[in-house]
């Protein structure tokens, strides 16, 4: 029994192996200086502040990362305490979420604003919004003042996004944290059903 359930806890183990699109969450935990741009910090790359990270194959535009501290604690209460990201307020400019690898059915993030914003996000099947526009979604506020109130959304499209237009954020103040994408169902499913037929095989091999 013990060796059927760890034979389906190392399937479980190995999903990324399954999915077709990239696998990601990005908590921004990091000592941020106001106003650094992520850009590649996520990416192999750097962000404007020649910092590196973890390459999770995420690459931002146009998006800064912020850090709560002593002085600056407008983000308390993020799901990642260190670090969250908010879109600059640089007229002109657009601001995007870019993952070469794709994110398929939805993206899960965190968000705290206490303004209603229409069009905050909107998913692209290329990169730095263009392609096929796949989905606009709206942010409702999450407080009636203040950014220490936080959300978690799904935000599901069909298809395969490989960008994510930020644009309509900027401006807003409105708090990014613990951005990840989400799993297809029917890979999920895949794999539950998958470690149900090895546990049944096990157990059918010991009787």
């Amino acid at each position: 029994m013990k060796l059927s359930r760890l034979a389906v806890l190392a399937l479980f183990a190995a999903a990324p192996a399954f999915a077709g699109a990239t696998s990601f969450v990005v908590d921004f935990e990091k000592t941020w200086s106001y106003d650094v741009a992520v850009n590649g910090f996520y990416n192999g790359g750097a962000a404007s502040d020649e910092s590196t990270g973890v390459n999770l194959g995420v690459e931002f535009v146009g998006v800064a990362g912020l850090s709560n501290d002593a002085d600056f604690t407008f983000y308390s209460g993020a799901p990642s305490a260190q670090g969250t990201a908010y879109v600059q307020d640089i007229p002109g400019a657009s601001a995007y979420m870019n993952v070469a690898g794709g994110v398929e059915s939805g993206l899960s993030l965190f968000y705290a604003s206490y303004v209603d914003v229409t069009g905050a996000v909107k998913a692209y099947s290329g990169l730095n919004g263009t392609g096929d526009l796949l989905g606009t979604f709206n942010l409702a506020k999450t407080a009636d003042a203040g950014y220490d109130s936080w959300k978690q959304v799904t935000l599901n499209f069909s298809g395969t996004a490989k960008s994510f237009d930020l644009t309509g954020s900027a401006g807003q103040n409105i708090g990014f944290d613990n951005i990840s994408a989400v799993p297809e169902a029917s890979t999920s499913l895949m794999m539950l059903a998958g470690g149900f037929a090895l546990l049944g095989l096990t157990r059918r091999r010991r009787g």
